[in-house]
């Protein structure tokens, strides 16, 4: 820790699927970002960062059911969501809780700690999700790590000449096809 303390960081990024990161960023008193895709039932996100997640509208990742449910779609979402919270509530967040309260010195807990970040980034575009109320700190960043693509050629040469030993070179769709179909004409003949 005294290493990571004389670094004098500026500010802590992690992925909010290994806990921990917010542990570090509070104990070295630097600034927390998370990034993240999602968690299995938008559990940390609720608990932590402060979203909604209305299950009448706002289907359960992973859950196939589409943002158009049915009554009984919608009792199942409802179901995921209680799962997934008693599933985090049984199995993790209890043993996290007495983890981050021993190394803290103090009772906290791990929705607490995580609940400080000061950005979370949510790795997925905005056109990809269903529509929900979000935050001021959470912004979607799918898609800006990515070049804009280079537009691709408008044709280039295809060699027939050699038509023996079967050699084209990059070319257009159109006259990748027309070689192609002269091709297989010429062997049914």
């Amino acid at each position: 820790m005294m290493k990571l303390h004389e670094s004098k960081f500026d500010v802590v990024l992690a992925d909010a699927i290994g806990p921990c990161g917010e542990l570090l960023a509070e104990l070295l008193k630097v600034p927390f970002v998370y990034t993240l895709r999602f968690t299995p039932g938008y559990t940390y996100e609720k608990y932590s960062g402060g979203l909604t997640f209305p299950p009448s509208y706002v289907p359960i990742v992973m859950s196939e059911l589409s943002d158009q449910m049915t009554f009984m779609d919608r009792i199942k979402n409802i179901m995921y969501m209680l799962y997934f919270d008693f599933w985090f509530q049984t199995f993790d967040v209890k043993k996290w809780n007495q983890f981050y309260s021993e190394v803290l010195g103090r009772p906290t807990t791990i929705y607490e700690t995580m609940g400080k970040a000061d950005f979370w980034l949510i790795r997925t575009h905005w056109d990809l999700e269903f529509p929900r109320p979000l935050l001021p700190n959470f912004d979607f960043v799918g898609g800006l790590h990515c070049k804009p693509a280079k537009p691709l050629p408008k044709y280039t040469n295809c060699n027939y000449t050699n038509k023996k030993s079967n050699e084209c070179n990059l070319c257009s769709w159109k006259l990748l096809i027309e070689y192609i179909l002269e091709k297989c004409l010429t062997l049914i003949n």
